[in-house]
């Protein structure tokens, strides 16, 4: 029969092994959310979203990109502007080294087929909101940073679902080092062209805390009160 010392040591060495099955199968829970506001803005200043681009399958909560032919055209010009409610994170959560946030968004229309046109996704840097006067500024989507490829030509590629990874720029938020202004869709380029999106998402991979994983630790702190005794 096992002394306490012996029976400490065999426990130990089998959370050790489990620890290490747990490692390759930890369970993790997906969690989408959607955008709190979506404001569409043309570059004079107005809210323009229906009607911006062909289509007849966009829904009230379209986002839309669309840009202008030539000088005369400034105000035709869209940019989208989004956040999300982050308040489901914590720094425990977004530091985890398997947490994961992905951008995800519906390409549905475009404006024609004769430009081609490149859709941005970036990370505003000034405060706004949907409040009258207080409405975020199309220039603000030039500005942006960390800015990442949408949907790579609007002209040619296939209505279906894009994704960005932005996960490193969810951790800044939630850890503070950069503030949560949202994000902005834009046209890369100043052509005939407009895309139209719908279920634009955040889809968040948080990892949760394996059964076995906290049995081991029980069971391990169990022995250990009886070897101490």
């Amino acid at each position: 029969m096992l002394n306490s010392k012996r029976l400490l040591i065999a426990v130990t060495t089998s959370f050790y092994l489990m620890s290490a099955l747990v490692a390759t199968s930890a369970q993790a829970s997906l969690i989408t959310t959607t955008p709190d506001t979506i404001v569409s803005v043309s570059l004079d200043g107005d809210v323009n979203s229906v009607g911006s681009v062909n289509s007849g399958s966009l829904s009230s909560n379209e986002v839309i990109a669309r840009e202008r032919a030539n000088l005369s055209q400034e105000g035709l010009r869209i940019a989208t502007f989004f956040d999300f409610d982050l308040s489901y994170l914590t720094t425990d959560i977004v530091n985890v080294s398997t947490f994961s946030a992905l951008f995800e968004i519906d390409f549905v229309s475009r404006l024609n087929t004769i430009n081609d046109l490149s859709i941005l996704l970036g990370q505003v840097e000034s405060a706004w909101d949907d409040e009258s006067g207080s409405l975020p500024l199309f220039e603000y989507a030039a500005a942006s940073t960390n800015q990442s490829v949408v949907v790579d030509n609007v002209k040619t590629d296939s209505f279906e679902t894009y994704t960005v990874d932005v996960t490193s720029i969810i951790q800044d938020w939630v850890n503070g080092d950069t503030e949560n202004n949202g994000f902005v869709i834009f046209g890369a380029d100043t052509v005939f062209q407009g895309a139209g999106f719908n279920n634009a998402s955040l889809v968040v991979d948080v990892p949760e805390p394996s059964t076995i994983a906290i049995f081991a630790f029980g069971l391990l702190a169990l022995v250990s009160r009886r070897v101490k005794k």
